[in-house]
C-alpha cells in the first residue's frame, strides 16, 4: 500500500463507521500494547481555542528544551498536520508505517466482531503509536468532539486544560452551556490538576463542582487579569499576572508578554499556556522524580520566549497582503473575531468572505457579524463538501442583516480572486465561517505555486 492509498482509506472511513466511544478505543489500544501510557501527556478540551492553546504550550515546552508531540484537529491542507513532533509534521513514510500497524490490529478486531473505529479514533490510535516510537518528553492531545466520550479520554494525563466553552455541536453535547461544559469537563481525572478559563457562568460552576468531586487542584485563568498593553505593527503586548510572578521574575515586567499580531482572543489562550507552562516546568518534573530541564530562574525566560515565538495557521493569518483567514466557526468564535477586527482594523474598509457548515447556527453567526461590523461587500462561498450550507440560502440571510452588496460565488477559488481584486482598492478581506474554508483557500494558494 502507498501513502496516498492510506489517506484515501482514512478519508473514506466516515462512510462505514460511527463513533464508538472510549471503551472500544481501549480494546484496540490493549491490542497495540497500550502505547498511550508510555509518554507523559497533557489533555486539552474546550469549544474554542484548543489548537492555539496546545500550540502555545508546545512552544513553551520546546523553549525549555523538551521534545514535544502535538496531536490536533482538523488539518487545513494535509492530514499529516495533525501529527507533529516539535515543529515538524509526520513524514509520509512514517505515516504509512503507523497506519499499517493500526490497520492490522483494526482488521483483526473487526473480524472478531468489534466495530471499526471512526475517522478520528483511527487517527488517535495512529498518534499514540507514533509518539511511542518517537519517544518525546511530552505529548499534548487536543480532544476531537466534547471530552467525556471522546477517543482521547482514554489518556491518563499529568495535566488537563479547559479552554473557552460556548454553544457548539449542541446536537451531540447538549443545549445549554452547563450541559456542554459537563461533557468537556469529562476529561478531568482524579489526581490530575486542571487549568481552565474562568468564564463566570454555568460552565465555571460545572468545572468547579466536578473538580471538587474529584478533589483535584483547579487553577483558573481569569480574564480580568489579562490586559492589552500595546498593539504594534507585528505584535501584541499584553499583561497577565499569574501566581508565580512574585517568585520568578523576568526583567522589570515579569507579567508582560508578547504574541505575534494575530487576534485579541489569543491572549486568553496564551494565558492558559502560561499557567500550564509554569506548572509543568516547576512542579511536574519533580513530582515524577526526574530532574527539571531548567533551573527555576530560567523558567520565566522559556515561558516568555515560547509565547512570543508561537505560530499557528488559520487564526487571523495573513494569507497574502490584506487578505486574512480565520477559523471562527461558531457564535463565541465569531464574537471574538468581531472583537479583534473592531479593535485592530477599525479604520479599514472590510470585505467579508464567508462559508459555513450546514450543522452550525449560521443565522446567529451572520446576525452577530452584521451587527458588530460594517462591510463594503459580502462574498458568500462554499467548500466542496455536502456538509456546507447552500450558498443561496446563506446569501439571503446576509441580505436580511446588512445593506452591503452580497455576492454569491460557489467556487471558493473564484471567491479568492474576487477578494484579491477588492484588496487592490485599499480594502481588507477577512475569510471566516469554517476551518475547512481556511484549508481550502490555503490549498488554492499552494496550487498556484
Amino acid at each position: 500500500m502507498k501513502y496516498e492509498e492510506a489517506v484515501t482509506y482514512l478519508l473514506d472511513i466516515p462512510k462505514f463507521a460511527a463513533k464508538t466511544g472510549p471503551d472500544t478505543v481501549r480494546e484496540f489500544l490493549t491490542a497495540l500494547g497500550n502505547p498511550q501510557n508510555k509518554i507523559p501527556s497533557i489533555h486539552v478540551a474546550g469549544t474554542n481555542g484548543k489548537g492555539s492553546t496546545c500550540a502555545f504550550l508546545a512552544s513553551v515546552l520546546r523553549q525549555a528544551g523538551y521534545q514535544t508531540g502535538l496531536f490536533t484537529s482538523p488539518h487545513l491542507v494535509r492530514i499529516n498536520e495533525r501529527f507533529r513532533l516539535n515543529e515538524t509534521w509526520i513524514g509520509d513514510e512514517d505515516f504509512l508505517h503507523i497506519f499499517l500497524r493500526v490497520k492490522e490490529v483494526v482488521d483483526q478486531g473487526v473480524q472478531q466482531g468489534m466495530p471499526h473505529p471512526n475517522f478520528f479514533e483511527f487517527l488517535f490510535l495512529m498518534a499514540v503509536c507514533w509518539y511511542e516510537a518517537q519517544e518525546p518528553d511530552y505529548v499534548i492531545y487536543e480532544t476531537g468532539l466534547g471530552g467525556r466520550l471522546d477517543a482521547t479520554n482514554v489518556l491518563t494525563p499529568c495535566l488537563t486544560i479547559l479552554t473557552s466553552i460556548g454553544m457548539d455541536h449542541m446536537q451531540y453535547l447538549g443545549n445549554t452551556i452547563g450541559e456542554i461544559a459537563a461533557e468537556k469537563a469529562g476529561i478531568l481525572k482524579q489526581g490530575v490538576p486542571c487549568i481552565y478559563l474562568a468564564q463566570k457562568d454555568a460552565a465555571e460552576d460545572v468545572i468547579r463542582k466536578r473538580g471538587e468531586e474529584l478533589g483535584i487542584l483547579l487553577i483558573p485563568v481569569e480574564k480580568d487579569k489579562i490586559t492589552i498593553d500595546e498593539w504594534k505593527e507585528q505584535t501584541i503586548d499584553f499583561s497577565y499576572r499569574n501566581r508565580y510572578d512574585s517568585t520568578y521574575s523576568h526583567g522589570a515586567c515579569p507579567y508582560r508578554y508578547t504574541i505575534r499580531k494575530t487576534a485579541v482572543y489569543q491572549t486568553e489562550n496564551a494565558a492558559l499556556a502560561i499557567e500550564a507552562g509554569y506548572y509543568l516546568l516547576l512542579h511536574e518534573e519533580s513530582k515524577m522524580g526526574t530532574q527539571p530541564m531548567l533551573p527555576p530562574g530560567q523558567v520565566a525566560d522559556a515561558v516568555h520566549a515560547g509565547i512570543a515565538n508561537m505560530v499557528w495557521q488559520g487564526r487571523m493569518e495573513e494569507l497574502e497582503p490584506d487578505i486574512y483567514v480565520d477559523g471562527a466557526h461558531n457564535e463565541p468564535a465569531i464574537r471574538a473575531f468581531c472583537d479583534t477586527v473592531s479593535k485592530m482594523y477599525r479604520d479599514k474598509k472590510i470585505i467579508l468572505l464567508f462559508a459555513v457548515a450546514g450543522d452550525k447556527r449560521y443565522n446567529e453567526m451572520i446576525q452577530i457579524l452584521c451587527e458588530e461590523l460594517s462591510f463594503e461587500k459580502v462574498i458568500v462561498t462554499a467548500v466542496e463538501s455536502s456538509r456546507f450550507a447552500p450558498v443561496e440560502q446563506i446569501a439571503e440571510i446576509f441580505r436580511r442583516y446588512t445593506h452591503a452588496p452580497v455576492v454569491e460565488t460557489p467556487d471558493c477559488g473564484t471567491a479568492l480572486e474576487q477578494a484579491r481584486i477588492c484588496s487592490a482598492t485599499g480594502t481588507r478581506t477577512f475569510c471566516v465561517g469554517s476551518l475547512y474554508l481556511v484549508g481550502s483557500l490555503k490549498a488554492k494558494k499552494e496550487e498556484e505555486h
